[in-house]
């Protein structure tokens, strides 16, 4: 590789990891949207921050499942693609309460204790109750428990037998299926920049893309 190249990637892992930074600072409340407005004094306020935190390294596999969910689609395995799709789904309602747990200064062993204690229909239901955030929609719920009940009798083998070739009004069905869980993917991914970026992630966004500019 060259100096130029490392160069270049040195300053595209900084930009990254500063952006994610202001993200996770920005989601619990220790900078707000108006200190961006004097610039100079926000980046003292993250670099005294930076000087006194321990990071980790955490492994964000949502975007990778949703890929592999769509490439399954795809190929028309579509009980293969539900199984990611489902995965997927808890993996964002895991990910919002392990968000607001840390919050409330919860250890991260209690907060997995949590996480494995209560089902699905706990976390669409009366959890965000708990952590005072707002209902998940009834029709997008719905949709979230109808797959995981399929993905479920799928692995399990509970699911009803299908013929080799599925006829088209079949497959049309299975797709008005899938075109249901992307708008409830569409839903919870602004849902959750509503809860945790109290509905300022877009904006947030701008700013970066403006202090980059400048």
């Amino acid at each position: 590789m060259k100096e130029k190249e490392i160069k270049e990637l040195e300053e595209s892992l900084s930009t990254m990891f500063f952006d994610k930074l202001v993200h996770s600072l920005f989601k619990d409340g220790t900078i707000s949207i108006s200190e961006f407005d004097n610039k100079e004094k926000l980046l003292e306020k993250i670099l005294k921050i930076n000087a006194k935190t321990e990071y980790k390294i955490v492994v964000d596999h949502k975007e990778d499942l949703l890929n592999t969910a769509r490439q399954f689609n795809e190929l028309g395995k579509v009980n293969n693609a539900k199984i990611f799709y489902a995965t997927y789904f808890e993996h964002q309602l895991n990910g919002i309460i392990d968000e607001l747990c840390t919050r409330k200064s919860i250890n991260k062993k209690e907060i997995n204790n949590i996480i494995k204690s209560i089902n699905l229909v706990g976390k669409l239901t009366w959890f965000p109750l708990i952590l005072e955030i707002p209902k998940i929609s009834v029709k997008h719920k719905n949709v979230i428990l109808k797959l995981a009940g399929e993905r479920n009798a799928f692995i399990h083998y509970k699911y009803n037998p299908e013929p080799d070739e599925i006829d088209t009004n079949e497959k049309q069905k299975e797709q008005e299926d899938i075109a249901k869980i992307e708008k409830t993917i569409t839903y919870l991914k602004k849902y959750t920049s509503r809860v945790l970026y109290k509905n300022k992630k877009t904006e947030l966004e701008t700013k970066l893309k403006n202090r980059k500019k400048n």
